[in-house]
């Protein structure tokens, strides 16, 4: 591996211990899928116990904690039951919808006879039509006509609902089904099909999923209820960490985890979604909007940070594709870091939860990065904890390329095992 010199005031991240307090190694997946969590398979999503050891400790009850890269909502979800108003925010609109099924909880009883409807509504759907002739060819590489025809009707069943909240609900239930119902390699990540897989049938699918999260959302109701916190403002939004759309000083609190170059390209693992609810009808034309994409194709230069412009520099010598994809990661987080900076009030905090990646034999010093362009933007930097990953929950493995893998696809190659988790105060 490649290992890049490093500024003398700059700490060596790999020479940490981590700490086991803020490792939670002994949680369970089942455990970090309590109350809505579990609603919808996310990729590198953190988990809700890390998130809410932050909010308690670095917030008070009343306090506004911001998600600039809010994902499917686990900040605003753990916010709310801590009792501390949350913004979330995000430029992928799968994760906006995601983000706010999760933090509604709805009348359990309402929500159990609206469910008898729909699949009453679905089973008795007399619909012989062929949609899947005219369906988005993209959405024909993935589906077979027999599922593609039955989830066609699952959804329009789905949007005959009236109340908004209900079908929000729904919408994040079918979703989540649409992998399992697809040709998508099920134990991949990433887009891959896989020809002789065995589909689940989608009506089957959808009526488990529904049964699991009416459950769950039984629970959260009942977690709001108890701790009284039911009525603590809590909203995601379709926006751009880039250019956050808030006042100066308008929050208490930042809990936030950045996009890992080149590890995940959003647009494209949520593709079924973007295409499914119409929110794309091309992804390539939606994919220059994300943090870290490797879309674009201007090299960015003069990023404030030393050590991201040696690591520019030096994959420049060897991939210069990659260097422009990383250049542009960093010019696009430095931007996000003076977001936040300016939206934070003084004397508060920002956690960031970052990881390391590596590209090949060269190593990305994300975390390291991070430290010098915080710093340079006024950020007084307090602390860092190195956590190990449960490798339960986490994908453990990348490829050659650098990108999250399972084991039998891309090979056995590097364990993914820590990330950090940056304090830093305004």
């Amino acid at each position: 591996m490649v290992v890049l010199a490093r500024s003398k005031k700059m700490m060596n991240l790999d020479s940490m211990k981590s700490d086991r307090n803020w490792s939670f190694v002994d949680v369970s997946r089942r455990e970090t899928l309590y109350a809505t969590h579990g609603y919808h398979r996310y990729p590198a999503k953190f988990i809700p116990q890390l998130v809410r050891k932050i909010i308690i400790k670095y917030s008070k009850p009343g306090d506004m904690v911001l998600d600039n890269f809010g994902g499917c909502g686990t900040t605003l979800v753990e916010s709310k039951l801590s009792g501390r108003e949350s913004i979330g925010l995000d430029v992928n609109r799968v994760a906006v919808l995601i983000a706010r099924a999760k933090t509604i909880a709805i009348d359990s009883e309402i929500l159990e006879e609206n469910n008898k409807i729909l699949l009453e509504r679905i089973a008795n759907k007399k619909d012989n039509t062929n949609y899947f002739e005219n369906a988005n060819e993209r959405l024909k590489y993935w589906f077979k006509p027999g599922e593609f025809n039955k989830l066609k009707i699952i959804y329009d069943c789905i949007q005959e609902e009236k109340d908004s909240k209900i079908r929000l609900f729904y919408n994040c239930g079918f979703s989540n089904i649409l992998k399992n119902c697809s040709i998508w390699y099920s134990k991949s990540i990433k887009p891959m099909r896989d020809n002789s897989k065995k589909i689940i049938d989608p009506v089957s699918a959808f009526t488990k999923h529904l049964e699991y999260m009416t459950r769950k959302n039984k629970e959260y109701s009942g977690l709001l209820s108890t701790k009284k916190v039911q009525d603590v403002a809590c909203h995601m939004k379709k926006g751009d960490a880039r250019n956050i759309n808030l006042p100066d000083e308008h929050v208490d609190l930042i809990v936030t985890s950045p996009p890992y170059v080149t590890s995940y390209e959003y647009a494209e693992l949520h593709q079924l979604s973007i295409l499914w609810f119409n929110f794309a009808e091309d992804i390539k034309k939606i994919k220059k909007d994300f943090v870290g994409t490797s879309s674009r194709k201007k090299t960015r230069k003069n990023i404030d940070s030393e050590l991201a412009e040696e690591v520019i520099e030096k994959l420049n010598e060897t991939n210069k594709k990659l260097a422009r994809h990383v250049s542009n990661y960093y010019h696009d987080l430095s931007r996000c870091y003076k977001e936040m900076y300016r939206v934070l009030k003084k004397g508060k905090y920002a956690c960031i939860i970052i990881g390391n990646t590596e590209y090949g034999n060269i190593k990305i010093p994300n975390a390291e990065v991070t430290i010098q362009l915080l710093k340079n933007i006024g950020f007084e930097y307090k602390r860092i904890v190195k956590r190990k990953l449960s490798s339960k929950i986490f994908t453990p493995y990348r490829d050659k390329a650098g990108r999250f893998s399972d084991a039998a696809h891309g090979g056995k190659r590097r364990i993914y095992q820590y990330e950090y988790v940056i304090f830093a105060k305004k």
